[in-house]
Protein backbone atom coordinates (compact mmCIF):
# COMPACT_ATOMS: atom_id res chain seq x y z
CA UNK A 1 0.00 0.00 0.00
CA UNK A 2 1.18 3.46 -0.75
CA UNK A 3 -1.12 4.98 1.85
CA UNK A 4 -2.89 3.07 4.60
CA UNK A 5 -5.52 4.11 7.10
CA UNK A 6 -5.58 0.96 9.26
CA UNK A 7 -8.30 2.17 11.64
CA UNK A 8 -10.65 2.51 8.68
CA UNK A 9 -9.21 -0.42 6.72
CA UNK A 10 -8.59 1.84 3.73
CA UNK A 11 -5.70 1.73 1.31
CA UNK A 12 -4.61 3.97 -1.53
CA UNK A 13 -2.54 2.20 -4.15
CA UNK A 14 -0.56 4.04 -6.82
CA UNK A 15 -0.25 2.06 -10.03
CA UNK A 16 2.79 3.40 -11.86
CA UNK A 17 4.17 2.15 -15.18
CA UNK A 18 6.01 -0.80 -13.60
CA UNK A 19 2.71 -2.18 -12.31
CA UNK A 20 1.85 -3.18 -15.87
CA UNK A 21 4.65 -5.73 -16.00
CA UNK A 22 3.24 -9.25 -15.76
CA UNK A 23 5.09 -10.34 -12.61
CA UNK A 24 4.45 -7.09 -10.78
CA UNK A 25 0.79 -7.03 -11.76
CA UNK A 26 0.36 -10.58 -10.45
CA UNK A 27 2.07 -9.69 -7.18
CA UNK A 28 0.01 -6.50 -6.80
CA UNK A 29 -3.31 -8.22 -7.47
CA UNK A 30 -2.58 -11.03 -5.02
CA UNK A 31 -1.76 -8.47 -2.34
CA UNK A 32 -4.85 -6.38 -3.06
CA UNK A 33 -7.09 -9.48 -3.20
CA UNK A 34 -5.75 -10.52 0.22
CA UNK A 35 -6.56 -7.07 1.61
CA UNK A 36 -10.08 -6.99 0.22
CA UNK A 37 -10.70 -10.54 1.44
CA UNK A 38 -10.27 -9.29 5.01
CA UNK A 39 -12.47 -6.24 4.49
CA UNK A 40 -10.13 -3.48 3.32
CA UNK A 41 -11.27 -1.07 0.63
CA UNK A 42 -8.74 0.11 -1.96
CA UNK A 43 -8.65 3.29 -4.02
CA UNK A 44 -6.43 3.01 -7.08
CA UNK A 45 -4.51 6.05 -8.30
CA UNK A 46 -2.67 6.41 -11.62
CA UNK A 47 -0.22 8.90 -13.08
CA UNK A 48 -3.14 10.62 -14.82
CA UNK A 49 -4.73 11.22 -11.40
CA UNK A 50 -1.57 12.94 -10.19
CA UNK A 51 -1.85 15.51 -12.99
CA UNK A 52 -4.93 16.94 -11.25
CA UNK A 53 -4.02 16.95 -7.55
CA UNK A 54 -7.07 18.96 -6.51
CA UNK A 55 -9.41 16.38 -8.03
CA UNK A 56 -7.39 13.58 -6.46
CA UNK A 57 -7.71 15.15 -3.02
CA UNK A 58 -11.48 15.35 -3.55
CA UNK A 59 -11.55 11.63 -4.47
CA UNK A 60 -9.46 10.61 -1.46
CA UNK A 61 -11.59 12.70 0.90
CA UNK A 62 -14.77 11.19 -0.53
CA UNK A 63 -13.26 7.71 -0.14
CA UNK A 64 -12.52 8.40 3.53
CA UNK A 65 -15.89 10.06 4.15
CA UNK A 66 -17.74 7.07 2.68
CA UNK A 67 -15.84 4.72 4.99
CA UNK A 68 -16.51 6.87 8.05
CA UNK A 69 -20.23 7.11 7.24
CA UNK A 70 -20.46 3.38 6.59
CA UNK A 71 -21.37 3.60 2.90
Amino acid sequence: MDLALPDLELAVEYDGAWHGEALQLTKDRRRMNALTAVGWKVLYVTAADLRDPAALVVRVRAFIAAAVSGK
